[in-house]
């Protein structure tokens, strides 16, 4: 697979990896050592990754001592792991529980250089918390229309965004659905971001 996404894909093209859950969900970023080391290496070679997405999951509430640990780690590995052979890979993490939102966390994630993934989400904050050169956004839907986007809530979360944009490139991504809305809300969006 890696090789076949290697061999079709552009070398201008921006690729993010979500990573495994066993890391995210299953050990909740404690006791990773042995799994963080076989991610990184499986996704080593693909040349055109750029991100690397940490969605953690919604029971996991805020723990500062945990998310730093878990920083350092990734940082060690990556070195010892991809060393000279790439650059440096960039990370995003999304909170999926509301006790992450404060100044704390974002300051860490800061330190990290990983950035802090502005969320739509009917039980989350829109809060966009800038801490990387990069800004990524998570499209889940909102209220009775999950999944799917009015231009009207996307115009707003143009609007949202763009005093964090400069000099940061923005990831954006739908969530799809057994509607497939997520292509065209993503068209939307690209739309009236560039309308802006």
């Amino acid at each position: 697979m890696v090789a076949a996404w290697n061999e079709r894909l552009e070398s201008s093209f921006h690729l993010v990896v979500k990573a495994h859950r066993r890391i995210t969900h299953r050990s909740r970023l404690a006791g990773i050592a042995g799994p963080l080391v076989a991610f990184l290496r499986s996704i080593e070679p693909l040349r055109a990754l750029r991100v690397v997405l940490w969605q953690l999951p919604p029971s996991l509430q805020k723990n500062l001592d945990r998310l730093g640990e878990f920083l350092d780690e990734l940082d060690a590995t990556e070195r010892e792991v991809l060393g000279a052979r790439r650059p440096r890979l960039r990370h995003a993490v999304e909170f999926r529980h509301e006790s992450w939102w404060y100044d704390d966390v974002a300051a860490l994630l800061a330190k990290h250089r990983a950035s802090f993934v502005a969320v739509s989400h009917p039980k989350l904050p829109e809060t966009v918390l800038s801490t990387a050169d990069l800004l990524y956004l998570r499209f889940h839907g909102k209220g009775r229309r999950l999944y799917d986007y009015s231009r009207r809530e996307l115009k707003q979360w143009v609007e949202s965004p763009r005093p964090h944009l400069e000099r940061r490139r923005l990831y954006a991504f739908f969530n799809n659905d057994r509607h497939t809305n997520a292509p065209k809300n993503a068209l939307a969006f690209r739309e009236l971001l560039a309308r802006s």
